[in-house]
């Protein structure tokens, strides 16, 4: 597939909440490959203290903060939309709090870039922008019709 850029912008006064974007990661775990849907919350490369040694794996990359979305419909469910849902991954913190699932994953799991469309529910809350709906929706269609690659990613095998 061709390069693409993925950024994760910190907040800043045109994107109070930051602008970070919606990727596929694939996952290898033995023989078994997934596809993931995430969203690049950091992009970071280590830099060791003198003589300081790193593995590797923390070295020959870039590596990215990732929060993971789950997939909670299928296109199937939505005939109106044929798309697929997500809703952000999330757990149980320490003390009760909810907590959004994430990882640190090489810049080389990333497959491709993807768009989400929030669900706004009943209606859309007008204290939401484009800049903001991101980080304040819980729930979002997968838009699997940007490009063929997206669309075949897609249907080949979605976690």
């Amino acid at each position: 597939m061709p390069s693409q850029v993925v950024q994760a912008a910190p907040p800043s006064e045109m994107f109070p909440l930051g602008n970070c974007d919606a990727v596929i990661v694939q996952s290898i775990h033995g023989n078994r490959t997934a596809n993931i849907i995430a969203q690049v919350q950091a992009i970071f490369q280590p830099i060791p203290p003198r003589h300081v040694t790193l593995s590797h794996y923390l070295m020959d990359q870039p590596l990215l903060y990732v929060q993971y979305y789950e997939i909670v419909g299928h296109p199937r469910d939505e005939p109106a939309t044929s798309m697929y849902t997500v809703a952000r991954q999330c757990h149980d913190g320490p003390s009760g709090q909810r907590m959004r699932s994430g990882a640190v994953i090489p810049l080389t799991d990333i497959m491709h870039a993807v768009e989400l469309i929030p669900i706004y529910g009943a209606g859309a809350d007008r204290r939401v922008s484009a800049a903001t709906s991101m980080e304040v929706y819980e729930r979002f269609y997968l838009n699997n019709f940007s490009d063929k690659e997206v669309y075949h990613a897609l249907h080949s095998d979605l976690q």
